[in-house]
């Protein structure tokens, strides 16, 4: 668990208990206190490489990290969490923004290499 952080790239949300779970792309989770919804605050963040896609059950959000499925018990407050399980390559690899390059960049990544993120180039 870390401390909370700037919310830069906001993907998808999930509500459970009095707290938002909300997605930052390929970075991770921040867990936002909703228990008064007039003055929720983003009180800690879990930090999964990869992390686009997020479901919770009883303590346990089930997440991406990139091509593994894990599952991140955490504490009723937030303030703990711990990796309890992981099934790995089970997922695809993150598509690259441009459709037509996916087979290539697959052909090209070396064997003991993962994508976890896609960022624009610049020539700046």
């Amino acid at each position: 668990m870390h401390e909370p952080r700037e919310i830069e790239s906001p993907g998808k949300i999930w509500v459970y208990n009095n707290y938002i779970l909300l997605i930052e792309k390929y970075k991770g989770i921040h867990i936002i206190d909703n228990s008064d919804p007039a003055n929720s605050h983003n009180v800690a963040f879990i930090q999964v490489d990869g992390c686009t896609d997020l479901a919770v059950k009883d303590d346990v959000i089930f997440t991406n990290n990139a091509v593994d499925m894990i599952g991140v018990k955490v504490n009723a407050n937030f303030s703990t969490a711990e990796v309890v399980s992981r099934n790995k390559y089970i997922l695809p690899i993150i598509s690259s923004p441009e459709p037509w390059s996916d087979w290539y960049f697959i052909q090209m990544l070396p064997s003991n290499m993962i994508i976890v993120q896609w960022v624009p180039y610049s020539n700046d």
